[in-house]
């Protein structure tokens, strides 16, 4: 049943704790928050945490590539990623 996991799913069904992983397959931290108007459907993006005690980095939509049960990988490299702005 792994491979369940593995399998797109919706923003909707995203849970936080998730982990967050950047092209190149680094793990960047664990999916903190979805941000969404859920009313209206529409996904902005998530933010995650490095870290317990780090700030949220904000992802826009736009730069996740794919959402699984087990993983959200962005289109961007570790390097990138870590220089999202912070959410304060």
């Amino acid at each position: 049943m792994a491979a369940m996991t593995d399998a797109p799913i919706s923003w909707m069904a995203l849970k936080e704790g998730t982990p967050v992983l950047a092209a190149d397959g680094e793990e960047l931290g664990k999916v903190s928050d979805v941000v969404a108007d859920v009313g209206k459907d529409i996904f902005s993006g998530i933010t995650f945490k490095h870290g317990l005690l780090s700030t949220d980095h904000f992802v826009p939509a736009d730069m996740i590539g794919e959402i699984t049960g087990s993983r959200v990988r962005l289109n961007l490299t570790a390097e990138a990623a870590r220089a999202l702005s912070s959410q304060d």
